[in-house]
């Protein structure tokens, strides 16, 4: 064995284990009998950026460098401490250098094309991972960081099959398993993916990100206990995590640890913690705080997670979110859709409920699925997918898509997204529901796709449902939910593309109130299957036992038999959030009026 493989093996001994010191002692120890030993030098590098010294690891990894300038294995490592150190850019030209020293280097080819994703040059970065995997078809690391490449890119077949071969060829990688679990999950394969995160935990009990994800499954499926085990257990491994503690209190039911109360109280308040961990776990603890009638605190808890939302997405810009509903209103009148009756497919399969989210829309949803001649495809993506694939290689936005259409594109896209739609659904189902609520900007689209379509609009006390919309974790998109204010702008722009909708669209659209509904839910469900041409079963009024994933934040709501008290909610933060009145009050007298 060559000094520079003992040294390797022995150093890999003891780093595993935590022991730094003995491995800096071991590098001094070859070094002080060979003070040009290259390897030793490369190994020293790696010891210090274990350590975050990343100055004393930048010059071990030049030393080796300059000893061995022609050792592609030199430049990689060097560039993997710049990696370490943040530094990017210097990372990739020593990759790029190490290739083409040898250009059959795997490893060279493998960080090149790690670190020019993580700067988002993706063409490059494909390049790099598919000739790591050419010349070494079996790593299971370039699979993985392909997989996730691919899922960027919105290629999710090619990024589940990369996904699989990492696991295949490394049956020990608890990560690859829980990589394609998480995608799996979001394109509401459920029983999939819980079975994968538990493999996943069983090659790695302490894989974090494994524990998280099956709890998220968990609660998908409606297993609160399971779920809260899973997020107990990423904080036994990882206190404070921010994901899951956010998520723990917001679906204890019972007295909260202390601790973990302690601890999101002081990460809210903590100028150290990142806006975004305050963000998720304010949400949690508004949660919490608000199942126990503590009103004030919960309005606290939430007012400092959207400020800090607020601070890294942003305000919404009201003057461009109205120049969109403008040039949508516009642009789609009742001419535009009798010009182009004879596209799409004829089918009357698809309905699309839409509305402002929190507004019942999953509620809506769950009553149609308990029917055995309906299907809920919950809240799919598809839609606004393939109006973006309609619009490839142009600068349009995606409400412009109807516009981009011919008959055979039409049918084309149909098809598409129809097969999206039925994936998963029992075959022979009367009609299938698509509930993304901001369908509702998409809706000329879907009406050029399939003029036979139905459209349910759920609507509810605009200031119950700013108030849900404002103290729930949505997605940093969304800027117009953090502030009252933007939420009464975009509300009253979205009611004014409904009224246009209602009055050009050539699709039937059934108001559904959400307060008539949990007020008298047979006679809501009554109408909602004569709308869909479905014979009344009273199967609809068990909704709440349908053991069907949910994948919304009403999962909770929906599984509980129907409740009244999240009508006028708003008047128990009206003391304490007065900015919430305010804002409405203008629409609120409007709707009054014309009532």
């Amino acid at each position: 064995m060559t000094p520079g493989v003992a040294l390797c093996e022995s150093l890999q001994r003891v780093m595993d284990g935590g022991d730094f010191n003995s491995a800096l002692s071991l590098c001094k120890e070859r070094l002080d009998a060979d003070p040009n030993d290259a390897d030793a030098h490369r190994y020293l590098a790696f010891v210090h950026a274990a350590q975050n010294r990343p100055g004393f690891a930048v010059r071990a990894a030049r030393r080796a460098c300059e000893l061995a300038p022609a050792d592609a294995r030199t430049w990689s490592d060097l560039g993997r401490v710049h990696v370490h150190a943040g530094k990017s850019s210097e990372a990739i030209e020593c990759f790029r250098y190490a290739v083409q020293l040898d250009p059959c280097y795997a490893d060279g080819w493998h960080n090149l094309g790690t670190a020019l994703k993580q700067l988002g040059h993706r063409e490059a970065a494909f390049t790099a991972l598919k000739n790591a995997l050419l010349l070494d078809p079996t790593r299971a690391e370039t699979y993985l960081n392909l997989g996730n490449l691919l899922i960027a890119s919105d290629q999710f077949e090619d990024a589940v099959e990369c996904f699989e071969r990492a696991a295949r060829h490394d049956p020990k990688m608890a990560q690859a398993r829980t990589r394609l679990a998480q995608e799996l999950s979001a394109r509401g394969k459920v029983k999939r993916a819980e079975s994968l995160f538990r493999q996943s935990l069983g090659l790695n009990p302490d894989h974090v990100q494994g524990w998280f994800g099956l709890g998220r499954t968990l609660e998908d499926l409606g297993e609160a206990e399971g779920a809260l085990g899973c997020y107990l257990n990423v904080l036994r491994r990882r206190p404070g995590h921010p994901h899951a503690l956010a998520q723990y209190l917001g679906l204890a039911r019972e007295e909260a640890r202390p601790e973990f109360l302690v601890c999101a109280e002081v990460a809210l308040r903590d100028e150290k913690v990142t806006d975004e961990a305050k963000a998720l776990v304010g949400y949690g603890l508004a949660k919490y705080r608000d199942r126990r009638g503590d009103y004030n605190e919960a309005a606290q808890a939430a007012s400092l997670a959207n400020a800090a939302r607020r601070r890294k997405a942003g305000p919404l810009d009201r003057e461009q979110f109205a120049r969109r509903v403008d040039s949508i209103v516009r642009t789609y009148g009742a001419e535009f859709f009798s010009e182009r009756r004879r596209f799409g497919v004829g089918t009357d399969q698809p309905v699309f409920i839409v509305g402002l989210p929190r507004s019942g829309t999953t509620l809506t949803e769950q009553i149609l699925a308990a029917h055995p001649w309906l299907h809920g495809a919950g809240e799919l993506p598809t839609l606004s997918r393939v109006a973006t694939h309609a619009l490839a290689d142009t600068d349009d936005q995606p409400w412009q898509a109807a516009l981009k259409l011919d008959q055979m594109k039409s049918r084309e896209l149909a098809h598409k997204y129809l097969r999206a739609l039925r994936d998963g659904a029992p075959k022979g189902r009367l009609r299938i529901s698509d509930k993304s609520p901001l369908n509702f900007f998409h809706l000329a689209f879907a009406a050029t796709l399939f003029p036979g379509a139905r459209v349910i609009h759920c609507r509810r006390d605009l200031r119950d449902n700013a108030l849900s919309i404002w103290m729930e974790n949505f997605n940093p998109d969304q800027r117009y939910a953090t502030d009252f204010d933007d939420l009464a702008f975009y509300t009253a722009q979205y009611r004014r593309l409904m009224a246009h909708w209602r009055n050009v669209l050539p699709l039937p659209i059934l108001d559904l109130q959400y307060e008539e509904t949990v007020t008298d839910v047979e006679a809501q469900a009554r109408r909602l299957l004569e709308f869909l041409g479905a014979s009344w079963d009273a199967r609809c009024l068990d909704f709440h036992r349908s053991e069907r994933t949910v994948q919304t934040p009403s999962r909770w709501q929906v599984r509980q038999p129907i409740y009244t008290r999240s009508v006028g909610r708003w008047h128990k933060y009206a003391e304490y959030l007065p900015g919430l009145t305010t804002a409405f009050a203008e629409q609120v007298a409007d709707i009054e009026t014309t009532a």
